[in-house]
């Protein structure tokens, strides 16, 4: 379901508090500011050294900004409950009662009443797409149910762009379409001399028209770039190619022949999509792979937009590898030493263990239900993926694991374990990414191997998509144990919430707020009566939930001194809902507006 499967390689710690508590300096300390800054700085030491110096020599103890008059849920185990905070240059300089902050208020202090309203960290977005979302996104929008909608939908789209170079589009879902995929025909009806490229809501597969297979020198003889895997599909009675394409080796093949991504179109649609993600409460983002544009152009998209004030939020990215033939270490270190800025760091290698389950390419233990001559194969065969985890674990590299299918995650967990066994201690944050389907025996092995559970948790709903296709592919008693979130948090895993933006089951969003619902209910956004994914012991905690779309993913990144809670010293990522959540019903937490949100001392929203 990850749009982070291979694209990139084919294109050249949970508390449970119940009641908000006021804490913090009492009214006699907050008057003694000497006290309170070196106070300030002792605490700061262990969060963020950098911070000390700062504390110590403000000249001007009053802040910038001051937050009062709460509910301020600060995800910090210890304190999870303040009335206030306040806010100077980048960092948090206090966290506790209304009485608390009034001597952090000076003459240029901006205050912000909460009056009920709730403080949180800014959300960080543990795996997400920013620039794939942004170019495939641009195009006509097919996320309908029926195959005849999404006609209507083009039809309307011809209507409106009138005559262009090339047709894109994103989000067709396979429910619609028998299990070998969409046809060309319906596309050639509506535009038979233009090139067609609709990408299906997973990222896995595309539909294209006979254009786009001509301009691509498509044949019936055209080899499929890894047979099994990705392929073009073909008719049965005269071998054609059908105009489905099964995984993105083939998808870039063919978009890359008639027009690959420009770096001004992805340029263009990032500029778009940036400010939504600030109004989405998103501070700090792990890009699982950037794909659409080389690595080393991609970063310096990134850096350019920092470099203008324009990145509003903080950027951790990987470098995106699954080609048997090319050694990624020396590629990672060297993104490594080349993009370290304040916002900009490439660090994390992103490998991918298998594809997903809707084109038959995620790696299971036992055999697909409706294809039980194959369970899957890996991308990577099992001894070189545990060979690159080995030397990179060795190098002090962290990586990041797609995986769907439950074999793929034990192969993922054994090159893990058999890392740490050859390696000297370190700190890992190792992470596997996905997870629609976790053997109950693996469970236990996250916590165990110190390996964070990356869940795109707003797929677990009991959606068309899952009762139609996953139903089918997995048969009916795997398809009930889907996305064991639960499981790996009551095993004392740590769990990390990304959207994995575009990419989807049933719909495409890269809201948190969307994912936490999910979580907490398992049932679709809207439908509060219908029904819920089972199992239904896996539905989570609303406090466990936050923590695992702040926390979890901050410590997934290394960065849990730094953000992923409000406490003294660590950065000023924060956000204000214009509700207390704990307050509002589970099924209207996705309706719930972020009406303002900071990143790193500034104002990026409201």
């Amino acid at each position: 379901m990850c749009l982070g499967c291979h694209w990139a390689n084919y294109r050249d710690l949970f508390g449970s508090p119940s009641e908000p508590e006021a804490g913090g300096l009492t009214r006699r300390q907050a008057m003694q500011r000497g006290a309170i800054f070196a106070a300030t700085a002792a605490a700061a030491v262990s969060a963020a050294p950098s911070f000390v110096a700062e504390a110590v020599a403000a000249a001007d103890p009053s802040a910038d900004i001051v937050f009062r008059d709460g509910p301020v849920y600060t995800v910090n185990r210890d304190k999870p409950w303040a009335r206030a905070v306040a806010v100077k240059g980048k960092r948090i300089v206090f966290v506790g009662d209304d009485a608390g902050v009034r001597s952090f208020v000076g003459s240029r202090t901006r205050i912000v009443n909460l009056a009920g309203r709730m403080l949180l960290p800014g959300f960080v977005e543990g795996h997400t797409h920013p620039m794939v979302g942004a170019a495939l996104t641009r195009g006509v929008d097919l996320q309908f149910d029926t195959r005849q909608e999404m006609l209507d939908a083009l039809k309307a789209y011809r209507a409106k762009i009138g005559t262009v170079d090339i047709v894109r589009g994103f989000g067709w879902r396979y429910n619609a379409f028998p299990a070998t995929g969409p046809r060309k025909e319906d596309l050639d009806a509506i535009w038979p001399d233009v090139p067609v490229i609709l990408v299906g809501i997973d990222g896995h597969g595309a539909w294209v028209n006979s254009q786009a297979l001509a301009l691509a020198g498509v044949t019936k003889d055209t080899k499929d770039p890894i047979p099994g895997f990705s392929y073009f599909q073909r008719d049965p009675a005269t071998g054609e190619p059908t105009g489905f394409l099964a995984e993105p080796p083939v998808m870039l093949l063919v978009n890359n022949a008639i027009q690959p991504f420009s770096l001004d179109y992805v340029a263009a649609g990032l500029s778009e999509w940036l400010p939504k993600a600030a109004a989405a409460g998103i501070t700090t983002v792990f890009d699982a792979g950037i794909q659409v544009l080389p690595d080393q152009e991609g970063f310096a998209l990134y850096s350019q937009f920092e470099r203008k004030g324009k990145l509003p939020f903080r950027l951790i990215g990987s470098y995106y590898h699954n080609r048997p033939d090319v050694d990624p270490l020396p590629v990672i270190k060297a993104l490594r030493r080349e993009f370290q800025s304040e916002l900009v760091r490439a660090s994390v290698l992103k490998l991918n263990m298998d594809g997903g389950d809707n084109a038959h390419t995620g790696v299971f233990l036992a055999p697909y239900a409706d294809a039980p001559e194959t369970s899957g194969e890996p991308l990577l065969p099992p001894d070189r993926f545990a060979d690159i985890v080995r030397r990179a674990d060795r190098d002090g590299i962290d990586i990041h694991v797609h995986s769907i299918g439950d074999r793929a995650t034990r192969l993922t967990l054994d090159a893990v374990e058999a890392a740490i066994k050859a390696n000297p201690p370190r700190d890992r944050r190792h992470a596997i990414a996905h997870l629609t389907l976790v053997d109950s025996q693996d469970a236990p092995r996250f916590a165990k191997l110190g390996v964070v559970a990356q869940f795109s948790v707003q797929w677990a709903v009991a959606d068309q998509p899952w009762h139609s296709v996953t139903r089918a592919r997995l048969g009916a008693a795997r398809a009930d144990n889907v996305y064991r979130v639960g499981s790996i948090l009551r095993h004392d895993g740590v769990l990390s919430f990304g959207a994995d933006w575009p990419a989807a089951n049933s719909y495409s969003t890269y809201k948190p707020l969307d994912a936490i619902e999910i979580a907490t209910t398992r049932r679709e956004l809207g439908k509060p009566n219908g029904p819920q994914l089972p199992p239904a012991d896996e539905v989570i905690t609303l406090e466990a939930a936050l923590r695992a779309a702040t926390m979890g993913p901050a410590w997934q990144l290394g960065l849990e001194r730094e953000i992923g809670s409000i406490e003294v010293g660590k950065l000023a990522d924060l956000i204000v809902l214009e509700k207390n959540l704990f307050n509002v019903a589970p099924h209207d937490i996705h309706k719930t507006r972020v009406v303002m949100t900071v990143m790193n001392g500034q104002v990026r929203h409201g």
